[in-house]
C-alpha cells in the first residue's frame, strides 16, 4: 500500500494570529525565543515545536484512521 499525505501547519501567534516571527539567531535552538513580529509576544521554540509535533501526529492518525474505516 502506498500512502501519500500533504498537509501544511501555519504557525500563528496566539495574541494576534500573526504568522511572521523573529528569531535571535539564525539556527535557533529548542530554547530559543520566537518574537511575532506584528505584536511582539514572545514564544519558546520548543514549546511550539512540541505542539506542532502532536498536532502533525494527531492528523496523521485521524487520517489514517478514515483510510482503514473505508476498507
Amino acid at each position: 500500500m502506498n500512502l501519500e499525505f500533504s498537509e501544511s501547519f501555519t504557525l500563528k501567534c496566539p495574541k494576534c494570529g500573526g504568522t511572521k516571527f523573529a528569531t535571535a539567531s539564525t539556527t535557533p535552538g529548542p530554547n530559543d525565543p520566537l518574537t511575532c513580529a506584528h505584536c511582539g509576544t514572545v514564544l519558546q521554540l520548543g514549546a511550539v515545536t512540541q505542539r506542532i509535533e502532536r498536532e502533525v501526529k494527531a492528523s496523521i492518525f485521524d487520517r489514517l484512521r478514515g483510510i482503514v474505516k473505508r476498507k
